[in-house]
């Protein structure tokens, strides 16, 4: 799908474009704030999947690279599961409502204008059932952030011999500051959305 992707981008087309000729559907503006912004480079407490991720990527800033991802094996099971998923990233720390999991926008739920987000537990087997995470990708990812800040928090109140975790206020603190950014893209996006 990267080789279509850049084809479509040699022919003029705009990165909104791009992804929706790729999948059909169009993706909602919370994708492409957070696309335009990199993810990857973010720090955020997720692995994002290579696709669609990369397809937003126009050709001036380097276009869809057709190199395998470190998800890809993840991304081609819950496509054989549920073609109708498009995975976005997997959260870290099984702790947390979103960690262990891949959440997903699902084709059907964008082509009706609506930005819900499904998750299926990163193994994907058959017993894992695919489940409502959120409203919106950036509304998982908020969530997923503060409760990850909160779970530091909770850690960082016990005496140090008993943490689980080298953990301190300054990591606390990074992890809020993630928190305010995705913030920010919710403004982004809102503002898209709305004008």
């Amino acid at each position: 799908m990267a080789e279509l992707g850049r084809a479509l981008y040699t022919e003029g087309l705009t990165s909104q474009e791009v992804v929706h000729e790729c999948y059909g559907v169009a993706f909602p503006q919370e994708f492409f704030v957070l696309a335009e912004a990199d993810p990857r480079s973010l720090e955020l407490m997720a692995h994002f999947t290579r696709l669609p991720w990369q397809l937003a990527v126009p050709l001036d800033r380097g276009g869809p690279h057709t190199r395998p991802g470190p998800l890809d094996d993840i991304e081609r099971k819950v496509f054989a599961r549920d073609p109708d998923l498009v995975p976005l990233f997997l959260g870290v720390n099984t702790d947390l409502t979103h960690g262990g999991g891949v959440r997903c926008y699902s084709l059907a739920e964008l082509g009706a204008g609506r930005t819900t987000v499904f998750g299926i537990w990163k193994d994907v087997e058959p017993h894992n059932q695919v489940t409502r995470s959120g409203d919106s990708l950036l509304a998982v990812l908020h969530e997923h952030h503060t409760q990850y800040v909160e779970w530091l928090e909770e850690d960082l109140r016990l005496p140090e011999r008993m943490r689980t975790r080298a953990i301190d206020d300054e990591i606390v603190d990074e992890i809020r500051e993630l928190v305010v950014l995705i913030e920010e893209f919710q403004r982004r996006a809102a503002a898209r959305q709305d004008g």
